[in-house]
């Protein structure tokens, strides 16, 4: 009995479940992930992965048999790379090391990691990638059919299974070696956020203003911090689906002078603005 309550107690339920923006990320081969695109799917499992991982490397028979089980039941399975110290030729070093066999996508702003609410690598989070809701995030038991996982799995695939009508479940998991995540920048923005006339203003006159004018090919006009508070819901989209600014490039195959990407400190300190509300002071 005590077992069972410990257990209970390490599961937290919502009343509704969480929420995710779509986003749009690189793999470790330079194929373009982008979350609604998958909505043929029922459900996307996204692992959080780190070079060094014990938990990832422990795990990879337990992952392929999970993908064994579900692919054919409408679940697609990604890896998700947000180590601060991982770049992309160390995502594939650790690939063909030990050969995950999974789309590795590269979050080097740790910008998708925020949304999902990752914390740590070997983290697994289950997504509705139609209604964009998060139903579980925990890690990858040894036992996965008969843990919340598997149930987690079973109930989205049911005929007639709707995720706003079930709960994000999350399950509490020890760290283990080499598995750490730090958000430096996330922390940095929580404990205060950009200022807006001296960082965020900046950003905008130099990366969207152009095109953002009135009487411009922009849809709207970039003159006033009300103006673009109102419309922080979809610049936040458009970056982290990057959509916007067009004629982007990965940086790790291609650049060219006029390039439309936006350096990784630019968009964290972009998303991280909306994400405090847009403050103008």
């Amino acid at each position: 009995m005590a077992l069972l309550a410990a257990a209970a107690l390490s599961i937290n339920a919502h009343a509704a479940p969480e929420r995710v923006g779509d986003f749009t990320l690189i793999d470790d081969t330079g194929k373009a992930h982008q979350l609604s695109k998958y909505a043929f799917n029922k459900a996307v499992v996204i692992v959080s992965q780190a070079s060094g991982c014990s938990m990832n490397q422990e795990n990879i028979a337990r992952y392929k048999q999970l993908r064994t089980n579900w692919d054919h039941r409408g679940v697609s399975f990604l890896m998700l790379n947000s180590s601060v110290d991982d770049e992309r030729a160390d995502i594939r070093a650790e690939e063909a090391v030990w050969n995950y066999d999974f789309p590795i996508m590269d979050d080097d702003a740790q910008l998708v990691a925020n949304a999902l609410g990752v914390t740590q690598a070997g983290q697994v989070v289950v997504v509705d990638p139609v209604r964009m809701n998060i139903l579980y995030r925990g890690p990858m038991p040894g036992q996965w059919a008969r843990a919340p996982l598997g149930q987690t799995l079973e109930a989205i695939v049911a005929d007639g299974a709707d995720s706003r009508q079930m709960d994000t479940v999350t399950v509490d998991m020890e760290e283990a070696e080499g598995c750490a995540l730090d958000f430096p920048v996330a922390d940095q923005y929580v404990a205060e956020a950009p200022d807006y006339e001296t960082e965020i203003a900046p950003i905008l006159i130099e990366r969207c203003v152009g095109c953002h004018v009135e009487g411009g090919i922009g849809p709207f006009a970039m003159n006033s911090h009300m103006m673009i508070q109102g419309w922080s819901p979809m610049i936040r989209e458009v970056i982290m689906t990057n959509r916007m600014p067009p004629m982007q490039v990965d940086p790790a195959v291609k650049s060219f002078k006029n390039s439309g990407n936006i350096p990784t400190e630019e968009r964290q300190k972009l998303i991280h603005w909306i994400n405090a509300g847009s403050p103008r002071d």
